[in-house]
């Protein structure tokens, strides 16, 4: 069975977002079944470390035609790494030469060009894929190219997978007509250029990152104008969680932490970690006080006017620590500045994303924080279940499909949520775990290990792939 990854992000190469690490970690875990032969595809960006360009050899170059230039430029360059072949599409107009991942004043046709460069790379690589497998916007117009403009790959199956809707490539008509790319009509949504809209109309399958996700995008909520649509794909849509690499996330062999630790020595793990991560913060926090940790990007989707709305309460009484990692919209990183001069004995904020601290504060904290607006799956609810800090997090998405609530008379749950998007109802739920903590450490060790022992490994969804990928080989034949 052969599957064609595609995607504008790939860790360990490119990495803006939780895509990336999809990217990164779904192949490998297919990879580890019989009979799958898969190649991933991705941009040739400046970002990438030249540690990885030094390895990479060139395999070709073609000329492609993009609306009314003839002959546009594609290189092509191959690198295996962890026994995966990626190809890099090379172009120094579009992308080698480009600051930005994403966000230049021609991403609709960046990334047009992009798509069809997969496409017609497949000749050159002498890879006719059973399934290409296709993620958000950047790519979402591939199964409609597939359709309508390419007839010798007509029999190629598609999968396209929604990690976030709330970004779909929207772009003037304007800005694509001009390059007269055989436009049409289903590239079209309420007189825009809409890549995601072609994505879901052609593909033959459409996935979500989490069961939840995959029911509420059909609602106006959470649906930005695409719900109709989705509705009716039908039994087309389907919800398949992410998973986590564990093999990067692990507290029992973790090199960024200053003590490793698993299931039965959480708690010598938990205050060895406090101190080094107090050290490197230069804070003199007192370790047996609740830590409350946020890994995140700092923007309105993660639920931070609910933390600006009540925090100053929270570290004005209540007997915790607090130490956050991000960046994002200017508004909140000044609002979380702000808020640790003003709690300077309870509370940092490091301004950026340092891999090293990220897993420093997993490792150290007990409560980890995701009053999440809306969030399609979540990565950190994940990370923090297996490092034993436990996610409170608001219920939606991918988080009430991995979270389950301390139920105190059954004693069930992994961890703390709330349901309305209100941020009394968070600091609630925060007291309330709070308490637990400092009133009932029996309880409070029972949840860690609970949490530590989730498996919420790639194992699982890449089944529900691969199996999916044998249904839509089955129809091809037909």
């Amino acid at each position: 069975m052969k599957i064609l990854f595609v995607a504008a992000e790939c860790s360990p190469f490119v990495k803006v977002g939780g895509l990336a690490d999809v990217i990164g970690s779904l192949p490998q875990a297919l990879r580890k079944r019989r009979n799958v032969d898969l190649k991933v595809i991705i941009p040739l960006y400046r970002s990438i470390p030249e540690s990885f360009r030094a390895k990479m050899r060139p395999i070709g170059r073609f000329y492609l035609e993009l609306g009314a230039r003839k002959r546009v430029f594609v290189g092509l360059k191959s690198l295996q790494h962890d026994r995966i072949d990626y190809v890099f599409v090379d172009s120094p107009e579009f992308f080698r030469n480009r600051k930005n991942t994403y966000g230049e004043p021609d991403d609709a046709l960046r990334f047009t060009y992009f798509q069809k460069a997969a496409i017609e790379a497949l000749d050159l690589l002498q890879f006719e894929p059973d399934v290409i497998h296709v993620h958000d916007w950047h790519t979402a117009m591939i199964p409609l190219l597939l359709k309508t403009k390419y007839e010798r790959h007509r029999f190629v199956k598609s999968v396209l997978t929604i990690h976030n809707l709330a970004y779909q490539g929207i772009f003037p008509i304007q800005q694509y007509l001009p390059f007269n790319m055989d436009f049409d009509y289903r590239f079209e949504f309420d007189g825009y250029l809409n890549f995601m809209k072609a994505g879901i109309v052609s593909a033959d399958v459409v996935t979500t990152v989490s069961p939840t996700y995959a029911k509420e995008i059909l609602t106006d909520y959470f649906g930005y104008g695409m719900q109709k649509l989705l509705k009716l794909r039908g039994d087309s849509l389907k919800g398949i969680l992410n998973g986590l690499s564990y093999e990067e996330f692990a507290p029992q062999t973790d090199k960024w932490i200053a003590k490793t630790y698993d299931i039965d020595t959480f708690n010598e793990g938990k205050l060895a970690n406090k101190e080094a991560l107090y050290r490197r913060l230069n804070a003199d926090f007192e370790t047996p006080s609740m830590l409350i940790g946020m890994v995140t990007r700092l923007v309105a989707q993660k639920g931070l006017d609910l933390v600006k709305r009540v925090f100053d309460e929270i570290l004005t009484y209540d007997n915790v620590k607090f130490v956050v990692l991000g960046d994002g919209d200017p508004e909140y990183v000044q609002f979380f500045k702000d808020l640790a001069v003003r709690h300077e004995q309870k509370m940092r904020i490091v301004v950026g994303y340092d891999n090293q601290l990220a897993h420093m504060i997993y490792a150290a904290s007990d409560l980890f924080l995701m009053p999440s607006k809306f969030e399609p799956c979540g990565l950190g609810q994940l990370i923090a279940l297996k490092y034993g800090a436990l996610p409170l997090v608001r219920e939606t998405g991918g988080l009430v499909d991995t979270v389950k609530p301390y139920n105190e008379f059954d004693k069930t749950g992994n961890g703390f949520s709330f349901s309305h998007y209100n941020a009394h109802d968070m600091m609630h739920v925060i007291r309330y775990a709070l308490s637990v903590h400092q009133n009932d450490p029996f309880a409070w060790d029972t949840l860690v290990r609970r949490a530590m022992g989730e498996d919420f490994s790639w194992h699982r969804s890449a089944q529900d792939y691969a199996d999916l990928y044998k249904q839509l080989k089955r129809k091809k034949r037909e």
